[in-house]
């Protein structure tokens, strides 16, 4: 089973978009208390490290207790979005970072072939307030003038008349142009660009459900359309991107089991309130406890240094820093 774990993409153990309100903590302790539970894991990005704290505390004022023993509150990471404080790298952006890299070298080769009919592809990734997961579409570049051309994250604002411009420059020069584009990005007055064709949803803690908003891709291709006249599609895998089994990165696999052990082990040691930390040492990856109030409410963005002078690119920086993450990636282009 644990073979068959490794390969599988998402959680075999399901997932949650519930919001743990102070009010329900009570219930999760007496449940907890019902069952003899000496410890509890809790899996993902900064909503479910905010919700392991709340946990933690509650259980400690409380006085919770089994057998003696206090209730050990353990954060593993696990987010695409990379956006987690205390990792180098969060467990299970390596997979869903290949699948951008590969695809969109995919996508550039297929916009090469049929240039003689379309102009421009935009293709929507995922990441609300942080760009990791559109800068690793640098890595589907082989040559200095393949594709992807273009790369928007959120820690860029969003001005659209200068990529308007843009677009068409680079469509003039190479009868193409692919635009790689963040679902987060937003425009100089704070406002989301994928809710410019009309408002999402929000989730029970108020987030703004992106991947049901009507889409950056859209909206994009359609003022490429509009305004330069080029012929533009728009693509967005949503979830497909982060459930790739063809797709895994080796490294992702492995920092995924490393943490598992590791919080483990500090639950066998006694401690609490802490998530497993990653640091990249010269050798591989260190695990380490870290509390969880230098976690929750934090936002690991996309640093300075890893964005291009052009704000368009990524620098050699991020490349360095993804590459052993995500793997190499096929597809180097063939033309007569």
């Amino acid at each position: 089973m644990l073979t068959r774990l490794r390969m599988q993409p998402g959680a075999a153990l399901g997932s949650s978009r519930h919001f743990l309100s102070d009010r329900e903590l009570p219930a999760v302790l007496a449940r907890c208390a019902e069952r003899s539970t000496g410890a509890v894991y809790i899996i993902g990005g900064n909503g479910a490290m905010a919700a392991a704290s709340k946990l933690a505390q509650a259980a400690r004022a409380g006085g919770y207790a089994v057998h003696g023993q206090p209730l050990r509150v353990i954060g593993i990471p696990k987010t695409v979005d990379n956006d987690l404080a205390g990792v180098d790298v969060a467990p299970g952006y390596g997979s869903a970072a290949r699948w951008v890299a590969q695809t969109v070298c995919d996508i550039g080769l297929d916009l090469r072939a049929m240039r003689s009919f379309d102009d421009v592809a935009v293709i929507e990734v995922m990441g609300r307030h942080a760009g990791w997961l559109a800068a690793a579409a640098a890595l589907a570049r082989h040559d200095p003038d393949d594709p992807p051309d273009l790369i928007l994250v959120p820690e860029v604002i969003f001005d659209e008349e200068r990529f308007l411009a843009k677009v068409q420059a680079i469509h003039r020069r190479k009868g193409i142009c692919l635009v790689v584009a963040s679902e987060g990005i937003k425009d100089a007055q704070g406002r989301f660009v994928a809710e410019k064709l009309g408002r999402s949803e929000a989730d029970p803690s108020g987030q703004t459900l992106l991947g049901l908003a009507p889409g950056v891709a859209p909206y994009l291709a359609a003022r490429v359309r509009g305004q330069l006249g080029l012929r533009c599609r728009h693509l967005r895998p949503d979830t497909i991107q982060r459930s790739s089994r063809a797709l895994a990165s080796e490294a992702d696999r492995t920092l995924a089991e490393q943490v598992g052990r590791a919080a483990v082990k500090a639950a066998h040691r006694g401690e609490s309130a802490i998530m497993v930390g990653l640091a990249r040492q010269a050798d591989g990856w260190e695990t380490a406890s870290i509390p969880l109030t230098s976690v929750v409410g934090k936002e690991r963005r996309l640093p300075a240094r890893y964005i291009g002078a052009d704000e368009w690119w990524v620098t050699d920086a991020f490349i360095e820093y993804a590459r052993p993450i995500v793997g190499d990636i096929g597809g180097a282009v063939v033309e007569f």
